[in-house]
């Protein structure tokens, strides 16, 4: 038998020459022809999932498995922390991207860089030295800083100004609780009443025993007649009187007016306020010359009566009405 060569190059003989020396030998052949031989592949890449293989030859001590990365771009950070559930490795340079203003609270990037916000608030951490002081803004774009809390102010000395136009003020000194304002009292003469009455715009009061004069109502009383609420936006003297009517005035009542057709009615309505329905009527057409017409009237009540045509007049007829009143 030809001698047995081992890697780390011990020959054992190949024909024993003792008995011990096969019983030995024997060992040595069955081991030899047991141990596999090594694999010359490279080794697979590392996997999510474990697996026992099926390779007849052994690898090398030193083999080595190669990673296969996980490929996706790292998540945003997120508020709560996950383990992940990604069966590949991250790589150990990767970055995730750097939260926004908004993802950390802020209104904006300005936020960040400078604490200052119209709508948060960054209060500076209190120390020791900061004891009953208070947080004081400072130039825009200045963080605030704790300066010492005012004690009081100042009380001024000088006399209140008259009272006038409303006015902030810009003294830095506090006046005493009771201090007075005087008025400057208004030396015109009060406006005359007027028909329209007016807010006015002057800016000092006026005194409590100022007068206003009145403006009378310059035209002569009319003549006595139909009761009426009137016009005048002036008030009439006390003295005033009104002209004394004349004998046929006292012994007869007159009412003028007009009425117009619309082409359908009979009748035409007529309110006169005599009070009374002995009356003479009497009816002209409203045109130039007036025309007398003879119609029909109905009293209707003792202010109130109809003309009463034989055919509609149309809506372009106006016809004149006057009313006597006798007794």
């Amino acid at each position: 038998m030809p001698a047995i060569e081992f890697a780390n190059h011990i020959a054992l003989p190949g024909d024993p020459v003792e008995d011990s020396h096969a019983s030995r030998k024997k060992y040595v052949d069955d081991k030899t022809a047991a141990k596999p031989s090594l694999g010359t592949g490279t080794p697979a890449a590392v996997a999510a999932t474990a697996a026992a293989g099926n390779a007849t030859t052994a690898a090398p001590f030193n083999h080595v498995h190669n990673y296969t990365f996980f490929a996706t771009a790292p998540a945003d950070l997120a508020t709560t922390a996950t383990v992940g559930v990604a069966t590949l490795p991250a790589r150990g340079d990767h970055v995730h991207k750097f939260p926004t203003a908004a993802q950390v609270g802020a209104a904006s990037t300005t936020d960040l860089s400078n604490h200052t916000s119209s709508t948060i608030l960054h209060v500076p951490a209190v120390g020791a030295s900061d004891n009953l002081k208070v947080l004081t803004a400072g130039a825009a774009g200045v963080a605030p800083t704790w300066q010492p809390a005012q004690t009081g102010v100042t009380l001024g000395t000088a006399v209140g100004t008259a009272v006038g136009t409303a006015a902030n003020g810009t003294s830095g000194s506090a006046a005493k609780e009771d201090h007075a304002h005087n008025y400057s009292f208004d030396t015109t003469a009060p406006a005359a009443v007027a028909a329209t009455a007016a807010v006015g715009t002057a800016t000092m009061p006026a005194r409590r025993d100022h007068v206003h004069a009145y403006t009378f109502f310059a035209t002569a009383p009319a003549a006595l007649g139909t009761a009426t609420v009137g016009s005048a936006t002036l008030p009439a003297r006390g003295d005033h009187v009104h002209p004394m009517p004349s004998l046929s005035q006292l012994a007869s009542s007159t009412y003028r007016g007009t009425v117009t057709g619309n082409g359908t009615l009979l009748a035409l309505p007529v309110t006169h306020n005599l009070n009374s329905q002995e009356l003479d009527v009497i009816v002209w057409t409203n045109t130039t010359p007036p025309k007398r017409i003879y119609v029909d009237y109905t009293h209707t009540g003792v202010n109130t009566l109809t003309i009463d045509f034989a055919v509609a007049p149309a809506s372009t007829a106006s016809f004149i009405v006057r009313a006597i009143k006798w007794g």
